[in-house]
């Protein structure tokens, strides 16, 4: 079995992936519907409230809006918990080439190092170096 993520494992990462878990470790989109459940819609996060009476009656959701340092955050914390890491060319489309060079600064040592690998335009951690993910993330972070 492969590491898929944080806590699974799979035969085929491709095959056997979650899609709903997905949509979180690459900050996509996501309809949550029912008691207690969270929605994303690419800026803004939203939550039901949890007990079914207060569902039922209507009550209205939380939210936070996140800001672009936030999702930026988000996205290196999920993508370096599942095996394919972080996509390079992407995160800089997506978040811009100036936070992504800063990040890829603070990942020299860990590259040098050899706990984290880049192959193929992904910056990821080697499985033997996954109990060591929180640190290495936490440095990545823009603060």
């Amino acid at each position: 079995y492969q590491r898929v993520q944080t806590t699974c494992r799979s035969r085929s990462w491709r095959i056997c992936q979650c899609r709903h878990n997905a949509s979180y470790w690459h900050g996509t989109k996501y309809l949550g519907i029912g008691p207690a459940a969270h929605s994303f819609d690419g800026e803004e996060r939203h939550w039901n409230a949890c007990s079914v009476e207060k569902y039922i009656a209507g009550a209205p959701a939380g939210k936070e809006v996140l800001t672009q340092r936030d999702r930026f955050n988000e996205y290196v914390m999920t993508a370096l918990r599942t095996a394919e890491g972080i996509d390079l060319e992407k995160a800089a489309a997506r978040f811009g080439a100036k936070r992504l060079a800063r990040m890829q600064e603070e990942a020299a040592p860990f590259l040098r190092s050899g706990t984290l690998r880049i192959d193929r335009g992904r910056m990821a951690l080697p499985p033997e170096k996954f109990l060591i993910s929180d640190a290495v993330i936490g440095a990545l972070f823009e603060t």
